[in-house]
């Protein structure tokens, strides 16, 4: 297993404990009805929201139609499974048109988008890769440009508790998507899992709610989350929730030597495996209990789903705030990153090789029971803090 070759980081032994704390022991031990529950988790369900999300095409945030058909398909799902679902909805103008060079040659693209973040250079060429012009294309720009507002929604349903049901754990998944690509891994492969996961723990509701957030807008800046940690802001409930689990691009995984690239290499601090088989577990400061509670529950529960963990020093990594979880780490909510790194491990991501064959479907079903287990193991140790500072 992956856990013998790259043992966790026990930081409290070197010099810099000052800053980065040892990994702790969450004790967290598998009860038999919870490995059943857990084991209800299906691939086959997995699979057909995958491809039922994916027919719907690319839904990327300025396209209304898209927004509407992605909105529509999840309430339908979620609905079917006798939640009620709820909703967070805010305008967004788009204020840019994409300007593709091709020589001479200045070709517009359909829509209107949101030009601070469509300029990045990976998603402007997956653009021109599901266009066929590579062999013309010799660069791109931005003009301004507006178009009617198209709204944003946040979809949610909640499982509730079952002690504490004013106590919430939230899980969350982005389904927006890039331009040009069905972002099968980006993010599908996340709301598939917290749609399995979410008709799983359904069956045996845990102790403190669980509320499951499918954020719009995320792959323009973090807009779903960051409206809805606003709202509970200005509502005064943000401290009703304990934590968060973010799942983004979690269905990638290889046994190919040398598939891993990883932002930054410490020796003894941050030394990820060279072989992109694992799912990487991130957190900050304020997060690092949840993350051992993950990785341990990993263990507990998933043990033949390799794990590399980051519980505290993803605060301190640019590339570990491009998700959803970003804005609970800046409202001081624990929060944990799970992502198999994205751009780090394949060079489909952001363009249209962002395809359901390239998914490791065993891997993902795997995560999914991950996420159910830790869920249920978040919420029962918060209802133990509960009953102690109730005595």
């Amino acid at each position: 297993m992956i856990a013998a070759a790259f043992p966790r980081l026990c930081l409290a032994a070197l010099a810099i404990a000052a800053l980065f704390s040892a990994l702790g022991c969450s004790g967290v031990e598998a009860s038999p009805e919870r490995i059943e529950l857990v084991g209800q988790i299906d691939q086959s369900r997995i699979l057909g929201h995958l491809e039922d999300l994916t027919a719907l095409g690319p839904r990327r945030a300025g396209d209304d139609a898209a927004q509407k058909a992605t909105v529509a398909l999840l309430r339908e799902k979620l609905e079917g499974m006798a939640f009620k679902v709820s909703e967070e909805r805010w305008p967004m103008i788009p204020n840019s048109h994409l300007l593709i060079q091709l020589g001479e040659e200045t070709l517009t693209a359909d829509g209107i988008y949101f030009g601070a973040n469509i300029s990045q250079s990976r998603v402007v060429n997956g653009y021109v890769d599901a266009l066929g012009v590579r062999d013309r294309f010799t660069g791109y720009g931005m003009e301004y440009a507006q178009g009617p507002a198209v709204d944003q929604v946040n979809v949610f349903v909640t499982v509730l508790g079952t002690r504490y049901p004013e106590r919430v754990l939230e899980l969350s998944a982005h389904h927006d998507t890039v331009p040009g690509t069905v972002g099968a891994n980006d993010n599908t492969s996340g709301v598939a899992v917290l749609l399995e996961v979410a008709r799983v723990l359904q069956q045996q509701p845990p102790e403190c709610s669980v509320r499951i957030c499918f954020f719009a807008a995320e792959e323009i800046g973090l807009w779903g989350a960051k409206e809805h940690v606003k709202r509970m802001q200005e509502q005064d409930r943000i401290d009703e929730v304990f934590g968060l689990i973010n799942l983004d691009t979690v269905g990638l995984y290889t046994d190919e030597p040398n598939s891993q690239v990883s932002p930054a290499r410490i020796p003894f601090v941050v030394w990820p495996p060279t072989t992109g088989n694992f799912l990487t577990i991130i957190g900050n400061k304020g997060s690092s209990d949840l993350a051992h509670l993950v990785e341990d529950s990993a263990d507990a529960y998933i043990p033949d789903l390799p794990t590399y963990s980051l519980a505290k020093l993803g605060g301190m990594m640019p590339d570990a705030h491009r998700s959803d979880h970003a804005p609970y780490w800046d409202a001081g909510i624990p929060a944990v990153f799970l992502t198999d790194t994205a751009e780090f491990r394949s060079d489909n991501y952001h363009r249209p090789q962002d395809e359901l064959s390239s998914l490791h479907l065993p891997k993902l079903t795997m995560v999914a029971s991950l996420v159910a287990a830790a869920a249920l193991e978040a919420c029962e140790k918060e209802a133990e803090m509960m009953d102690s500072t109730s005595r």
